[in-house]
């Protein structure tokens, strides 16, 4: 078999998903109930499911798309965010779900090695997708105590004294797990710390 029975490097040091740990702790408990995730008990609404019949049989559904998404999809999107979010000369993606899309910017943004911020408490899936891309410096940073907020008087001090400066700085809006919302001054205090720095900023959007 020789080297073919290793795994790789990356894989063997990534954490397992916190998920996983939970499914494992609540498995035969007796009145657990799981606030983990936030996977709805409903269907969708029934004129989307009868839309999907009549679209199978659409002979395009069935080729390759886009990478970056449905040209129409995309065209609707950048629409609404010109209209909306009042933003401009945006380009946009899509993709099979955020956490896709988040590993789609890491590995992007990203070499093996470099340095990234994260405030706790964070995102586990964020987390794995840095391990996962060879990210090895993963600094995490403190959150307000009572708010939960990310911590902008630390951030200024990291972006200021490490070497080399984090290459990504990423916060999750509404927090996850905590649900907090941030306020949008501390938001551009943030955006203003990693501009000047010169650090990336991903602000993962998680509702919007």
């Amino acid at each position: 078999m020789g080297s073919y029975v290793k795994l790789a490097k990356r894989a063997v040091e990534t954490e397992m998903p916190i998920m996983v740990q939970i499914q494992e702790l609540v498995r035969g408990a007796k009145n657990a109930l799981s606030l983990a995730q936030g996977v709805v008990y409903w269907q969708p609404p029934k004129q989307a499911l009868n839309k999907v019949k009549e679209l199978v049989w659409e002979p395009s559904i069935s080729r390759y798309g886009a990478d970056e998404g449905i040209p129409e999809l995309r065209a609707a999107l950048m629409q609404k965010l010109q209209k909306e979010n009042k933003l401009v000369n945006s380009l946009v993606m899509v993709t099979a779900g955020a956490n896709q899309a988040f590993v789609n910017i890491v590995l992007t943004l990203c070499d093996a090695g470099d340095s990234v911020v994260m405030f706790a408490p964070y995102y586990f899936n964020a987390y794995m997708s840095f391990q996962m891309t060879g990210v090895t410096n993963i600094l995490v940073g403190p959150g307000n105590p009572e708010t939960l907020h990310p911590d902008a008087d630390w951030l200024e001090r990291t972006l200021s004294e490490a070497k080399p400066v984090p290459k990504v700085v990423t916060v999750v809006n509404p927090g996850n797990p905590s649900g907090t919302y941030i306020p949008d001054a501390l938001l551009k205090r943030i955006s203003d710390l990693c501009r000047e720095a010169g650090s990336w900023l991903i602000v993962d959007n998680t509702y919007e």
